[in-house]
């Protein structure tokens, strides 16, 4: 699937009606033919009467386009889900629930669910990225506005506390790795620095303030440049992850005003995506509509708990 810009118009011209939308989940999950997960055989075709299933010519084994993607059992028309990928894509401060509820006509539960399901799409396909070469670190904090100044209590009373990697290529930079985690303490770094980090071959070199903690870059076999840097000079110092944090919190002011916290990772997956795809520009929706059908089958159960509040 190339990746090109498509202006509104051409995105509806393409993707206006559901076999041409059905055609493009089917190419995203089989860019070189069908192939059976039963038996294996490379041949199938689609029944004429069940538009959404292919048979194996072999072992006739029926399988539904859809399946295990975020479109599996959603009675939302494709053409609504490829629009909302486009709205979603094309901004680059993504889109809320309730801007998708308005301008697609739906429920807001129901845009909040699909809205949702973009995000664990983008999550899932960011899962396996690593980080290599010259990295910053650094920790922020995310969760909206708090009393604590009138309490007398710290800026950070009551949100969560993220550990923000990103690669450094000079002035500029490249992949981010967001992270919520429990504390800034050894134990609460270090798994995300093993999983998120490439290890083959260890040795990436980090930059950091003098955070005690953040020695746990040297247990997984890199090296750091540690230091206490003044307010004034961090925006010099650790440039490209203060960048990211900052672009990151304009993302949340700007759209998901009052994001749950208990979705805090989804929502940052999502930004980091689109922040490891922003040299893509209009590409992004082709890349987004591949995500969504390769993500697997997300359920309402494996996404949310409580009733969800407007965001």
């Amino acid at each position: 699937m190339a990746y090109v810009d498509l202006t509104l118009p051409e995105f509806q011209r393409q993707f206006g009606t559901e076999e041409a939308c059905l055609q493009a989940v089917y190419d995203a999950r089989w860019p070189r033919g069908f192939i059976c997960p039963k038996c294996g055989h490379n041949d199938g075709y689609r029944l004429s009467s069940r538009p959404r299933t292919v048979q194996c010519v072999v072992c006739k084994r029926q399988t539904s386009v859809t399946a295990h993607t975020i479109f599996h059992g959603s009675h939302i028309p494709l053409t609504n889900w490829f629009l909302a990928i486009y709205l979603t894509a094309q901004d680059k401060g993504g889109i809320s629930a309730s801007r998708l509820s308005n301008m697609l006509g739906i429920s807001y539960p129901t845009a909040w669910f699909l809205n949702q399901r973009l995000h664990h799409a983008m999550s899932k396909r960011d899962e396996n990225l690593t980080l290599a070469g010259y990295i910053e670190l650094d920790e922020a904090f995310f969760g909206g506005k708090t009393n604590s100044r009138t309490r007398r209590k710290p800026p950070s009373d009551g949100k969560k506390q993220v550990l923000v990697l990103v690669e450094a290529e000079g002035w500029r930079a490249g992949n981010v790795v967001m992270k919520v985690i429990a504390n800034d303490h050894l134990e609460d770094l270090k798994p995300v620095i093993e999983t998120k980090v490439e290890s083959e071959p260890p040795g990436q070199w980090f930059r950091s303030d003098a955070w005690g903690s953040h020695h746990v870059v040297m247990t997984c076999g890199h090296r750091i440049k540690m230091g206490h840097i003044p307010k004034e000079q961090q925006d010099t110092e650790l440039r490209c992850v203060s960048l990211a944090i900052s672009n990151a919190k304009s993302f949340f002011k700007g759209t998901h005003h009052n994001f749950c916290q208990l979705h805090l990772d989804r929502y940052l997956a999502a930004f980091c995506y689109r922040w490891n795809r922003r040299d893509q520009g209009g590409g992004l929706v082709l890349s987004l509509i591949k995500a969504c059908s390769l993500a697997g089958l997300a359920q309402y159960s494996d996404l949310i708990a409580p009733k969800p509040s407007a965001a």
